[in-house]
């Protein structure tokens, strides 16, 4: 069946009403504590090197301080130090010690010198704290990266004091998705967190361009994904919409990566810790799907000028 034809029977769909809506639905990713780890040391190097940019700005360390601490807390250390007690030691210490480092002015070079240490304490980590066999999963690897996605949509809402949830797909106004209407532009209410979020994004599009290449089978799905992520990027930058945000994720990026990869699902508002394979609402998947064939209904017109 040709692109064509799909996009006309999806769109043919949702003008039927065969797709009805789900009261509340989300990509919400099965949870794995390997691919969770993996997007923790990524987010940790992500606020440290954003630190290194503000060397004695207390306002600003203040806040990523405050990041910091909720992605490594008392209880990794404990984790940690069941598997590697110098590592459990160097970590949380060397976290400190670049934010007390930073707070003084004049020094940058410590800082960057902390942070080159605190990174290498990261990435010794990984290998301690995930098996072989999941670190070399693409599966797990783009798990982690939709994980870090998620800290960035959280950030970016927060910065533009959206009163959506940026990753409840439920909020998003599915009767503007075409992508034919003009962007609007938000207002930054917090740098910080604003910084934050484009920072986190960029630290997920790396992650995937690393997954991509040790994955050069799966050629076409990785071109539509890191696409979507060169739009998202430059929506970010933008000071795009929440739905605008929104529709780069959960439309264009999340149902390439999740098909590609394999995904684990879960349905919203259950959990099921340890599996990697929970449910997934078909009604949501279905609103998904349709939704990218309106999309491409609307750019093969354009395309043939009908």
């Amino acid at each position: 069946m040709n692109s064509r034809l799909i996009a006309i029977l999806l769109a043919g769909i949702i003008a039927s009403g065969l797709i009805y809506t789900h009261p509340a639905f989300a990509h919400n990713f099965g949870g794995d504590e390997s691919a969770s780890w993996i997007a923790k040391m990524t987010e940790i190097k992500t606020e440290a090197s954003i630190v290194a940019k503000h060397v004695g700005d207390n306002a600003a360390i203040d806040y990523y301080s405050d990041a910091l601490g909720e992605y490594w807390n008392a209880n990794d250390t404990k984790e940690m130090g069941e598997k590697n007690t110098l590592l459990a030691q160097e970590i949380p210490a060397t976290i400190n010690k670049t934010l007390d480092d930073a707070r003084q002015s004049g020094m940058q070079s410590l800082v960057n010198d902390d942070i080159t240490k605190l990174s290498g304490y990261l990435d010794e980590s990984v290998p301690v704290r995930v098996d072989k066999d999941k670190l070399d999963n693409s599966t797990i690897q783009a798990l982690a990266v939709t994980f870090v996605l998620k800290e960035a949509l959280e950030k970016y809402g927060d910065s533009i004091n959206s009163t959506t949830n940026l990753n409840d797909m439920s909020q998003m106004q599915m009767d503007n998705m075409s992508g034919g209407s003009m962007m609007m532009t938000s207002t930054i209410v917090d740098q910080n967190k604003y910084e934050n979020s484009i920072g986190l994004a960029s630290a997920a599009q790396i992650m995937f361009n690393n997954v991509a290449a040790k994955n050069p089978d799966k050629s076409d799905a990785n071109t539509t994904v890191s696409t979507a992520f060169t739009k998202l990027l430059r929506d970010l930058n933008g000071k795009a919409d929440a739905n605008t945000i929104m529709t780069d994720i959960h439309v264009n990026l999340h149902p390439v990566l999740i098909d590609a990869y394999n995904l684990p699902l879960s349905s919203h508002g259950t959990t099921n810790p340890g599996s990697a394979i929970p449910e997934f609402p078909l009604p949501a998947l279905l609103i998904v799907v349709s939704i990218a064939g309106v999309i491409a209904a609307t750019r093969l017109k354009s395309r043939i000028g009908f």
